[in-house]
């Protein structure tokens, strides 16, 4: 009899749906919260999972997404549970992968009905699993979740399904193998449907060339592609190392076209550049049946797949776009242009693979005759593939990085020998800090050490929104500007409900410790010019901060300062354009005390913003205390307004006029420029 797991905190409930499923013959497994209930799913496997919405630490959908993330449970049926009746609740549990939804109070026959159509739905899914298509999505979330973590990635070798598939049709043919760089990097920046466009939009153009060259047997697996070129299949005189490269160099082509469609499609989103690795081997390759009866497909199996997908991967390695092996070079006639060569090691194998950099085509006459086929008899066919494959993929990345961040929240990082807390190339020591929906993490960079903060943000409240845009936003705006005296960021991606950033860690904290009765010239002034050269970087870049403060100067440990906290700074080059902290005029925003007065006055921001709170900030590290305190808000923006800048103390009294024009009410009044104000420092 089927096994089902049910989780759900409340006693009384859980109790009822476990008597009642007893009664008609079902085995049960109970569990009184989500991370009791993943771990009961790992360990027994359950056909059926039963969940609660609302539980206390991981909630139902936070375990939803670790299941759906889980190689082994991913396609195990999945029932939310809750009082909730909102749409947007269920819209929630059904994009997260919920396969259905029952509200409570339910009835008996509700519940039965529910669990006898998702045991039904999983025996049709065990079927598509021999078919091996479930395998390949499985391999693929648990690839996904292994780069995420910092782990090599699979490989994209197809393997004969267990109990499916027949020894099938060999033949001699050349195998091209290719994936997109970097491809969760990038597609934590995007949601899951833009993730999905990417591709979809991707694959279209990379696809054409390939069939143009006499590729068939397309199979799209993520963000890979892999094609079958032989002299049997295409019916052109041309031969088929000779077209496997054509097609590698068209694709490159392709993909540089679109970039410029990515860049116009998803503009000051700071994705990372984007590339492709293409892989090209020959040899025997046999074309298995797999599926069912209604839907028996040809797929290419093999030693030779394998290793054009090992050459492939080797092209992140050396840096090449085209590496292909010693043999597709040897039989693909004159006109290759190629660039390093170079012996390939390979496991278990002796000797080493040749392999070369291929670098360029002449064609010949004789290719412009014969090497293109029609696109007419294969493009329905491409396309829907391109579809199914662009939603497993989106799914498949956003769950793994969705599942890892939602884990967090549930960790009590209490040292215990042998527990290790990863996401994306970074191991989580400890928490430091909480707020809201942000939860701060000490983390170490696993490549050389580096201690980081890692902030994680939960935006899956309403009232998240805005904080989720200013979040993407402060990584859009930094990546931009590399400077010793601006926070660094390290890293950044997010999901439907979850995003983090990896940034700079500063283990002496902020500047606000060392303000007291009034720090001494020489270092106030050194940290005001540290801080004029950040504003000047980032001015220079079209970004008004809008909060500069003591809290958000960092100090490090020689000393030195950062400006640090972009979450409300705004891009003045994209202000026509894109509205990137959803803010208008007429909003306050900053921190009261450091605040200019067109800020006070709902006005808009321009560099010199930042000049005035700067002043703000100078005036206070020399008088030891602030240039204007107030009993309400009210009385303190209105002394920012129209108040005179107070005297400094007679022993500073020489840095009075540059403190009067840094604080000038008017802007135009003001230095016109960081830079302006560093040269005027010069001798002070």
């Amino acid at each position: 009899m089927a096994l089902i797991l049910v989780v759900e905190d409340e006693d009384a409930i859980r109790s009822n749906i476990v008597r009642l499923l007893n009664l008609e013959g079902f085995d049960t497994v109970a569990a009184a919260d989500g991370e009791a209930g993943l771990a009961e799913a790992r360990s027994r496997a359950p056909d059926l999972i039963i969940s609660d919405v609302n539980m206390p630490g991981m909630d139902g959908f936070a375990l939803l997404a670790a299941v759906r993330a889980d190689n082994v449970l991913a396609t195990t049926p999945f029932v939310l549970l809750t009082a909730l009746d909102d749409r947007g609740s269920m819209r929630r549990g059904m994009t997260t992968g919920a396969d259905d939804y029952l509200s409570k109070p339910f009835t008996r026959t509700e519940l039965l009905d529910t669990v006898e159509a998702q045991i039904r739905k999983k025996a049709r899914v065990e079927e598509r699993i021999n078919s091996g298509l479930a395998a390949l999505e499985a391999r693929l979330r648990a690839s996904f979740a292994d780069s995420i973590s910092g782990r090599p990635a699979g490989s994209f070798a197809l393997e004969l399904p267990p109990g499916g598939g027949d020894t099938g049709q060999a033949l001699q043919a050349t195998v091209l193998v290719s994936t997109i760089r970097n491809f969760t990097s990038l597609a934590e920046k995007l949601d899951a449907t833009e993730v999905s466009q990417l591709l979809t939009e991707y694959f279209e153009r990379t696809c054409q060339p390939v069939l143009k060259n006499g590729g068939r047997h397309l199979k799209f697996v993520g963000d890979g592609l892999m094609a079958v070129f032989a002299d049997t299949l295409s019916g052109s005189p041309l031969p088929a190392p000779r077209r496997a490269i054509s097609a590698a160099l068209a694709m490159a082509l392709a993909t540089q076209e679109f970039r410029t469609w990515l860049a116009q499609r998803f503009p000051a989103r700071g994705l990372p550049p984007f590339a492709i690795g293409v892989g090209l081997h020959d040899g025997e390759v046999r074309l298995c049946r797999m599926g069912t009866d209604e839907n028996e497909d040809l797929t290419p199996v093999g030693d030779t797949v394998g290793l054009a997908a090992r050459l492939e991967a080797t092209t992140r390695e050396r840096g090449w776009t085209v590496l292909a092996s010693g043999s597709v070079l040897a039989q693909a006639g004159e006109g290759i242009q190629t660039g390093t060569r170079d012996s390939l090691p390979l496991r278990g194998r002796s000797p080493a693979l040749e392999v070369v950099e291929i670098t360029g085509l002449v064609t010949q006459l004789d290719d412009k005759i014969h090497g293109m086929a029609s696109l007419t008899e294969r493009a329905d066919e491409v396309s829907a593939a391109v579809k199914i494959n662009s939603g497993i993929t989106a799914r498949a990345v956003k769950d793994a990085l969705q599942s890892k961040l939602a884990a967090l929240r549930g960790l009590r990082f209490d040292g215990a020998e042998g527990e290790t807390v990863r996401l994306k190339g970074y191991r989580i020591t400890r928490k430091i800090g909480s707020g809201g929906m942000t939860e701060v993490y000490l983390a170490e960079r696993e490549s050389d050490g580096l201690p980081i903060v890692l902030k994680v943000l939960d935006s899956r409240n309403k009232e998240a929104s805005e904080h989720l845009v200013r979040f993407i936003q402060e990584y859009a705006l930094l990546c931009e500007i590399d400077h010793p005296h601006v926070i660094r960021i390290h890293d950044q991606g997010f999901t439907d409900e979850h995003a983090y950033i990896a940034m700079e860690y500063f283990e002496r904290g902020d500047m606000r410790a060392l303000f007291g009765p009034g720090m001494t010239r020489e270092r106030a002034l050194t940290v005001v010019r540290q801080i004029a050269q950040a504003l000047s970087a980032i001015h220079s870049h079209g970004i008004v901060h809008r909060d500069v403060k003591p809290e958000n100067v960092m100090l490090r440990n020689d000393g030195s300062v950062a400006l640090a906290d972009f979450g409300i700074a705004k891009s003045m080059l994209q202000a026509d354009k894109l509205d990137l902290t959803q803010t208008r005029h007429g909003d306050v925003v900053g921190t009261p005390y450091y605040m200019s007065p067109e800020q006070a006055g709902g006005r808009a921001v321009t560099a010199s913003t930042d000049l005035y709170s700067l002043g703000v900030m100078l005036f206070e590290m020399l008088a030891g205390q602030r240039p204007f305190v107030a009993e309400s808000l009210e009385l303190l923006l209105a002394k920012h307004l129209h108040a005179e800048t107070p005297a400094l103390p007679p022993a500073h009294a020489a840095l009075q006029p540059i403190v009067n024009r840094l604080m000038a009410k008017d802007p135009q009044a003001r230095y016109p420029s960081a830079d302006a104000l560093l040269a005027d420092l010069t001798g002070n």
